[in-house]
């Protein structure tokens, strides 16, 4: 019993420290996924207009890494995206700075720039995760109506992008939990916990465990149908 007690308080402070860090929990997401397209689709440029996009993008990332080098401002990123407009560095460059405007709180200018970048690049392999920053921009603004529809519609649009669909699904999960939907969560945490392997899957399985506790009624109370065939016990005459 103790030990029950001991992992229910377990849950609940998870549960606790994940809904008050939400905000922080997007941001770290959208950024480690940008991050890991910048490095995938680094691509060799043979113009120079390419070359000199990709030069002043390599520029600020270094000095990103460098040892007491100043942090970059979102402006300096957006403007390469304004400088070198219909190249790959200015695609990433624009997804960059729109990402930073998110991590230091400008959600409203975070949403215009990953807005902007869906209408000036619709055909770019990096709209799946415009359209994921829109969405988080509106959830942290606390557009809820905005949020859910713009979080579906990147799971519908994007579904071979598996990575950005499981976090509009756990993000829309959350907000299904915060308007009391709690079947609708309580599901998607389910097939989130089941099926998506990784930070994804166990955050959505801790979240599972936590709205059970907190709404028992969601478990199942029918007895299960007994297997057993049954006997007849009717004599012939």
């Amino acid at each position: 019993m103790e030990s029950d007690i001991t992992e229910s308080e377990l849950l609940y402070k998870l549960w606790a420290w994940g809904d008050r860090y939400k905000k922080q929990l997007l941001a770290a997401l959208i950024v480690l996924a940008i991050a890991g397209i910048v490095i995938a689709f680094w691509l060799t440029h043979q113009t120079a207009r390419q070359n000199d996009a990709n030069m002043a993008l390599s520029r600020l990332t270094s000095q990103q890494l460098g040892p007491n080098a100043p942090e970059p401002a979102p402006g300096d990123f957006l403007k390469i995206a304004t400088d070198f407009p219909n190249t790959d560095a200015g695609q990433r460059a624009m997804l960059i700075g729109a990402s930073d405007l998110f991590a230091s709180g400008k959600y409203d200018e975070a949403q215009a720039q990953f807005q902007k970048f869906l209408q000036q690049y619709a055909n770019s392999p990096f709209t799946a995760q415009a359209a994921l920053g829109v969405a988080a921009s509106y959830d942290a603004m606390g557009k809820t109506n905005d949020a859910v529809s713009s979080y579906q519609a990147v799971i519908d649009r994007y579904p071979a992008e598996i990575a950005v669909a499981s976090q509009a699904n756990l993000a829309l999960a959350h907000l299904l939990e915060t308007q009391g939907k709690f079947k609708d969560a309580r599901d998607k945490y389910e097939e989130l916990a089941a099926q998506v392997p990784g930070t994804i899957g166990s955050e959505a399985g801790i979240r599972l465990q936590a709205l059970n506790a907190a709404h028992p009624e969601l478990q199942p109370t029918n007895p299960p149908v007994s297997r057993v065939p049954m006997i007849n016990t009717v004599k012939k005459p």
